[in-house]
C-alpha cells in the first residue's frame, strides 16, 4: 500500500490498526504462545503527508523481510491517532503517551528503536536506511524466541 494515498485520519488509523492486526494474526498462527517482546521500531510523524514519513515508509516496505528476520515490529505513530502495539501487549496506546514516553514533540519526526525490554536503544532525527537500523540489532538483547530456538 502506498502511504502517499493516505490523506484522511480514518484511513491512516485503519492502516495502523491493520499493521498491528497482522502482528496479532502472526501470534495466533504460532498457536497464541507469542509471549516475548519483539524489538519495536517507532516512526513518529506529525501527519500522514509528512515527507520524512513517506520516505521512511517506502524504505521500510522494501525491507519488510529484513525487519521480520531481525524480529523488529514497525509501528507508525502519526499525529494524535491511537496506536495498537504489537504482540504480546496488543493494547491500544495514544500517540501522545508514546510521544511523551520517548520524548518526541508533536511536530517532530523521529525513528526510535526500542528493545524487547521496552527501553530506547537508539534514535534518528531523519529517515534512516533499514540496514543502518538493523545494524543496531546485535547491540540489543536477544528476543526470547531466538533464545528458545537454541535449546
Amino acid at each position: 500500500m502506498d502511504l502517499k494515498k493516505i490523506r484522511t485520519s480514518p484511513i491512516a488509523l485503519g492502516l495502523i490498526l491493520a499493521l498491528a492486526a497482522s502482528g496479532a494474526a502472526l501470534a495466533q498462527k504460532r498457536g497464541g504462545e507469542d509471549t516475548h517482546r519483539s524489538r519495536i521500531l517507532l516512526v513518529f510523524a506529525p501527519s500522514e503527508d509528512d515527507k520524512q514519513l513517506l520516505a521512511q515508509y517506502q524504505e521500510n516496505q522494501r525491507a519488510t523481510d529484513a525487519f521480520d528476520g531481525a524480529d523488529v515490529d514497525v509501528v507508525y505513530v502519526i499525529g494524535d491517532h491511537m496506536v495498537k502495539m504489537p504482540a504480546p501487549d496488543l493494547k491500544t496506546v495514544s500517540a501522545g503517551d508514546l510521544r511523551k514516553r520517548y520524548h518526541v514533540d508533536a511536530n517532530g519526526f523521529r525513528v526510535v528503536l526500542v528493545g524487547g525490554d521496552g527501553w530506547e536503544k537508539t534514535r534518528w532525527p531523519e529517515p534512516t536506511a533499514p540496514s543502518k537500523i538493523l545494524s543496531r540489532a546485535p547491540d540489543m538483547p536477544k528476543p526470547k524466541s531466538a533464545l528458545d530456538e537454541k535449546k
